[in-house]
Formats: C-alpha cells, sequence, structure tokens
C-alpha cells in the first residue's frame, strides 16, 4: 500500500509541475499579447460577484483580507482538525486572493484611465463648442461604458438634484479611487475658483496621462513573466502540502500531531509565508 502511495504522490507531483509549467507558457504568451491591445477597445466584463468584491476591497482592504484569512483558517481547521496547518495554508491562500483582487482592481484602474483620457479629449472639445463643465458632466452620463460611465450617470443625477459642482465632483473623485480622477478634480475645482485657462490645463493633463498609461503598460510588460514565475514557484509547496493531505491523509494527519511535525510544520509555514512577502515585493512593478 505504501509503494502505491509514493507511486500516486510522485506522479501527481510530476503533473502538477507539468501543469504549471505548461500554464505559465500559455499566460505569458496570452497575457503578453493582450498588453498589446488597445485600452480603448477593452470591455470591462467583470461579474456582479467580482464587481462587489472589488468595490469592498477598494474600500475597506484590510477588513476584507481579515474575512477572507478567518473563513478560510475556520474551512481547513474543519477539514484538518490541525490550527497551525489551516492558519498557514488560511494565511497563504488569503495572500493569493487578495493579490488576485488587486489586479481586477488595477484591470478597472487602467480601463478607467484610458477612458478618463477620452472623456478629457472630449472636455476639451465641448468647452471650446461653448459648453459648460455642469453640461458635459451630464451629456457625458451615457457616452461611456462601465466603469467610468457609472461614476458619471451618479454625478448627472446629484447635478440633476441641484447638488454643486464641487460636491459631486468630491464624490466623483472617491468613488473612481484613482489618481488620475483625483488630478482631473482638483484641476476642475481649482479652475472653478479662480478661473484661468482651462482647456489649455485638460490638455496637459490628458498629455501627461497618455504618457503615464504608456509608461504603465511597457513596465507591466517587463514584469509579466517575473511575476508569474514568482506566483507559480512561492504557491508550489501550498499545492504539494494539500495534495500530500488528500492522499496521504492519515500519515500527514499523524506526522502533524507530533512535536517534531507541529515544529516543522511551523517553521516552514513561517519561512513560506515570508518567501511570498518578499516575492510580491520583488515582483512589485511599483505601480
Amino acid at each position: 500500500m505504501k509503494i502505491w502511495d509514493e507511486i500516486l504522490i510522485s506522479t501527481v507531483s510530476v503533473l502538477t509541475i507539468i501543469s504549471l509549467l505548461y500554464g505559465l507558457k500559455k499566460a505569458v504568451s496570452v497575457f503578453s499579447l493582450k498588453t498589446k491591445i488597445s485600452y480603448e477597445n477593452r470591455n470591462y466584463r467583470e461579474s456582479k460577484v467580482i464587481k462587489f468584491l472589488i468595490n469592498v476591497y477598494g474600500t475597506g482592504r484590510r477588513i476584507l483580507s481579515v474575512f477572507i484569512f478567518i473563513v478560510l483558517t475556520l474551512v481547513f481547521y474543519l477539514l484538518s482538525r490541525n490550527f497551525i496547518f489551516s492558519l498557514f495554508v488560511g494565511l497563504c491562500l488569503e495572500i493569493y486572493i487578495t493579490d488576485l483582487l488587486n489586479g481586477f482592481e488595477e484591470k478597472r484602474k487602467e480601463l478607467l484611465h484610458s477612458q478618463l483620457i477620452e472623456f478629457i479629449s472630449n472636455m476639451t472639445v465641448l468647452l471650446k463648442a461653448g459648453k459648460t463643465v455642469r453640461s458635459i458632466f451630464k451629456d457625458s452620463a451615457n457616452w461611456f461604458k462601465d466603469p467610468l460611465g457609472t461614476h458619471l450617470l451618479e454625478v448627472a443625477n446629484e447635478l440633476e438634484l441641484n447638488s454643486t459642482l464641487d460636491e459631486a465632483l468630491d464624490r466623483f473623485s472617491e468613488k473612481c479611487r484613482s489618481r488620475e480622477a483625483n488630478l482631473l478634480v482638483s484641476s476642475l475645482k481649482i479652475n472653478n475658483k479662480i478661473g484661468g485657462d482651462l482647456i489649455s490645463i485638460l490638455d496637459n493633463i490628458a498629455d501627461s496621462m497618455r504618457h503615464n498609461l504608456k509608461l504603465k503598460s511597457q513596465i507591466k510588460t517587463m514584469s509579466l513573466q517575473s511575476r508569474y514565475s514568482g506566483n507559480i514557484i512561492s504557491i508550489f509547496p501550498i499545492i504539494v502540502l494539500v495534495l500530500l493531505y488528500i492522499f496521504m491523509n492519515k500519515t500527514v494527519v499523524d506526522f502533524f500531531s507530533t512535536s517534531p511535525g507541529i515544529i516543522l510544520l511551523f517553521i516552514g509555514g513561517v519561512l513560506e509565508i515570508a518567501g511570498v512577502i518578499v516575492m510580491k515585493k520583488i515582483t512589485s512593478n511599483g505601480n
């Protein structure tokens, strides 16, 4: 029976390594191709659940992280009845889940960034045609898809209820959660108070945003392979440990029930978590 367990574990480990390497190759090729596509042609098609999690993540990251960690730890504790094992797996998976949500949030910000550039360009044209900022926000609500379209519609509704422009802009900036949106709102509010050549200011902001978007795209493309390699290397020990627990349940549980097993699991968990954090710092693109 032990021979068959060893054969099964070896086969699963080899297949896991092959699958991860193949998946890395496909991911790099697919995402490298996607980065060459213009941001204006991308659609924001996340499900309602993902959008809800992104909104919660954007407004209360620490609360959501703690909630995910507690839920995962309780789930694995009910399955394994080993607190240290559950703590280790729950914390590692919480790091990867929050990293995944951060990726969705960055995708939203990138799409919002490109939409804001188009919105500012349209605003300069409409200002030259004699439109006011208030009327531009109202008219532009139906011109853009999510995520910018939703925020513009909220601003339009607030302006319809006779809210001041500054209040509507403040809420717009708060909903967008973007530095580019903050820059646009600050410029509009300052111009509304002291006046000036708004068209020239918006042109300079649009040029700065285009340069920033191009730079971010280049950095993301260059660091893409390193980030995916780091994620796969750091999560591989967790996958192996979970597979060992599934296919050799009694042996793993008995080993981690002893004092040496608990000590080794604790040391391995600390080193793995430290490795995951360091890997995230190294592969961070600085955004």
